[in-house]
């Protein structure tokens, strides 16, 4: 009879282990297949055979197959976060703010330079400006609406020193891209563009832009900007799988290339922390409608 009533313990404890594990395996998500997309800030197809690189290498040291989704718009990555048709992201600081408000975003490494980001204030060198105090009643192109280099900080900033773009300027554009912003500026099509400034190193540096076209005037202070994050249903070990594999770039010195074609010197590990300030500046801005 004793043993009857441990074969009955045993099955019930082993039914409970079941149904446990059960449970995790249905609120997990085993991610077969890692679906990635990258926040679309610029147009150049360097940059999305530098990203195929990058996803390459995950693939390679996670050993889960990867697959690029291409987001048209900062508005189209946020939705196919939303709506889990891609598992991977690289956001943007103020898209990644949103992404974890609206959907959970758990963020997972991010570049050393992302820690203390700056945006440019860029106008053609035949323009006699040195400073935003002579640039009144001239026109300005910002990058997408809910770019954080392109937009958002530089609002932000403007705000601090009392400028408001739509009085202060004659025009208000937005180019939806850093490299189309800086490229309008070089062409006359517009006075002063608003550029991540990482975008504007790199196209000084590839012949893009020359300083005998182009000059900065201002440049931001310092902000937390990009960041990689996943879904929060993401299991554990595949969370670490993945940052481990952003990570391995620091240690393989065969990896020094891509690490500059990304604008890193290394990655570090990332958390919610890192953008909090962000955050209430996003909220502070959108609250007093100082976002359009």
């Amino acid at each position: 009879m004793r043993g009857f009533v441990n074969w009955k313990t045993l099955l019930a404890v082993t039914i409970s282990f079941l149904m446990v594990a059960c449970t995790e395996s249905d609120n997990a998500n085993t991610a077969e297949t890692l679906r990635i997309a990258t926040v679309p800030d610029q147009k150049n197809k360097k940059n999305n055979i530098t990203y195929q690189k990058l996803i390459d290498h995950i693939a390679a040291q996670t050993g889960i197959r990867t697959e690029r989704v291409n987001a048209e718009s900062y508005e189209a990555l946020l939705h196919l976060f939303r709506t889990k048709q891609i598992d991977l992201a690289l956001f943007g600081g103020v898209t990644y703010v949103k992404a974890h408000i609206k959907s959970n975003a758990v963020p997972l490494v991010m570049r050393d330079v992302d820690g203390f980001f700056r945006s440019v204030a860029l106008v053609h060198v035949s323009n006699p400006a040195n400073d935003l105090n002579d640039l009144k009643k001239t026109s300005i192109a910002f990058g997408a609406r809910l770019s954080t280099s392109g937009h958002y900080m530089p609002r932000y900033f403007f705000q601090q020193q009392n400028i408001i773009p739509e009085t202060y300027f004659s025009a208000v554009k937005y180019s939806g891209a850093h490299d189309l912003t800086a490229e309008w500026v070089r062409d006359g099509k517009i006075d002063v563009g608003l550029v991540n400034s990482g975008v504007v190193n790199d196209m000084f540096l590839d012949g893009r832009l020359s300083s005998d076209e182009i000059k900065v005037i201002w440049i931001s202070p310092p902000y937390n900007d990009y960041v990689w994050a996943v879904q929060p249903d993401i299991r554990k070990h595949t969370k670490t799988l993945i940052r481990d594999s952003f990570l391995h770039l620091n240690h393989d010195g065969g990896h020094k290339e891509l690490l500059k074609d990304l604008g890193a010197n290394f990655f570090i590990p990332a958390s919610h922390g890192d953008f909090k300030n962000l955050q209430q500046i996003i909220l502070q801005m959108e609250q007093g409608k100082l976002v359009p």
